[in-house]
C-alpha cells in the first residue's frame, strides 16, 4: 500500500500546523487503515468514480478550465466550498459566489482541512472539485459541539475561484476598510502613511509625555475581527499591558498604533493584516478557530487576509 510506505512523510504533514491534532504513528496508521476502509466502502455503495491520491483523498473535477490559471506553492487562494460528513450532516456551506471568496495561503500547514489544502496543486483557477476526504486529513479525533464529530470522513465540494497576488490581499483588505467605515457610517479616522486607520476617541492628559520609540506605555485592550462585535483578545481586566515602543520585538501594529500618545488617551485603530498579525493558518468553517485555538491546536487566533480593530486606553507613559 502506497500510504504505508510514505507514513513518516504524511505524519510530519498532520502534525506540520504548530503541532496540530498530533498522533503517534501507530495511532495514525490505525486512522489510516480505518478511514481508508470507511471511504473504500462509501465509494463502492455510492457507485462514484473518483481517483485516489498517494496522500489519501480520493477526487473528482466536477468543471475544468482549461485557461485558468495553475495553482502553486505560496499562491493566495480564494474558495468556495461545502464540507459535509459521508453521511450527509452539513458542516458549513459557502458557496454563495456574490460573497468575496474566503483566502487561505497554499503552503504546508495553510488550511484545515488539509486535504483542500492539498487539492489545490491539482487544480486550475476557476476549476470545481469534489474531495472525498479521511479524517486524518480533515478534523482527525477533533469534535465541536454537535457540528463536527470526532474522526469524522467528508465529502468537501470546493471551487478554486481565484489566486491573489500580495498586492491584492492589500487592495482588498483596504476596500474591506472602506466599505467597514461607510457602512458603519464612522467618522474621524484617518490613514496614516503606514495604512493603518486611527480614531481618537478620548483626548489625553494635556500634560502627559507623548510616546515615541523607546517609551514605556501601559495600556488596556481589545481586539477584534472587523465582522465583529466579540474580542478576540483582550487585556484581564483592568490589569494594563506593558510595551516599549519601537522594540523590534514587538508586532508591526504595536509600533504603529502606539506612538504619538498620551496618558489617558483612547483609540481605535484598524489594521490590515499583513501589519497585525501576518499570515497564519486558515481555519473552516471560522466558528471553530477560537476553540482550537483555546486547546492549542493553533498558535494564532486571529483570521487571515482579514483587517482587524485594535481598541486601545492608554494608562501610564514613562
Amino acid at each position: 500500500m502506497i500510504r504505508k510506505i510514505i507514513l513518516p512523510v504524511m505524519l510530519g504533514l498532520l502534525v506540520g500546523i504548530s503541532g496540530c491534532f498530533p498522533e503517534v504513528e501507530s495511532d495514525l496508521q490505525i486512522a489510516i487503515e480505518r478511514d481508508d476502509k470507511i471511504l473504500s466502502d462509501y465509494l463502492s455503495s455510492n457507485n462514484i468514480d473518483a481517483i485516489e491520491t498517494q496522500v489519501g483523498y480520493f477526487y473528482k473535477k466536477d468543471i475544468s478550465n482549461e485557461t485558468g490559471n495553475q495553482i502553486v506553492n505560496n499562491d493566495n487562494i480564494g474558495v468556495y466550498y461545502e464540507i459535509k460528513t459521508i453521511d450527509g450532516q452539513l458542516i458549513e456551506d459557502y458557496t454563495d459566489e456574490t460573497k468575496p471568496p474566503r483566502i487561505f495561503r497554499y503552503t504546508e500547514g495553510g488550511l484545515i482541512p488539509r486535504a483542500i489544502n492539498f487539492g489545490s496543486g491539482l487544480a486550475k483557477t476557476g476549476e470545481s472539485f469534489t474531495l472525498y476526504v479521511p479524517s486524518y486529513l480533515a478534523y482527525q479525533e477533533y469534535s465541536y459541539q454537535q457540528l463536527i464529530l470526532a474522526n469524522s470522513n467528508l465529502v468537501i465540494k470546493v471551487k478554486y475561484a481565484e489566486t491573489y497576488t500580495n498586492n491584492e490581499i492589500k487592495e482588498i483588505e483596504e476596500e474591506m476598510i472602506l466599505d467597514y467605515i461607510l457602512e458603519k457610517n464612522l467618522e474621524g479616522f484617518i490613514k496614516t502613511a503606514d495604512s493603518i486607520y486611527v480614531k481618537t476617541t478620548k483626548v489625553g492628559d494635556p500634560e502627559s509625555k507623548v510616546t515615541a520609540n523607546g517609551d514605556i506605555i501601559n495600556f488596556t485592550y481589545k481586539i477584534l475581527q472587523l465582522d465583529s462585535q466579540t474580542p478576540f483578545a483582550q487585556s484581564i481586566g483592568t490589569t494594563p499591558f506593558q510595551v516599549t515602543v519601537g522594540s523590534e520585538s514587538n508586532p508591526k501594529f504595536l509600533n504603529l498604533s502606539l506612538k504619538g500618545l498620551k496618558k489617558g488617551q483612547e483609540i481605535e485603530v484598524i489594521i490590515p493584516s499583513h501589519l497585525g498579525f501576518g499570515v497564519s493558518a486558515q481555519v473552516f468553517p471560522f466558528t471553530i478557530r477560537k476553540d482550537l485555538f483555546d486547546k492549542g491546536f493553533l498558535t494564532q487566533i486571529a483570521r487571515p487576509f482579514e483587517p482587524m480593530i485594535f481598541k486601545v486606553t492608554v494608562t501610564n507613559v514613562r
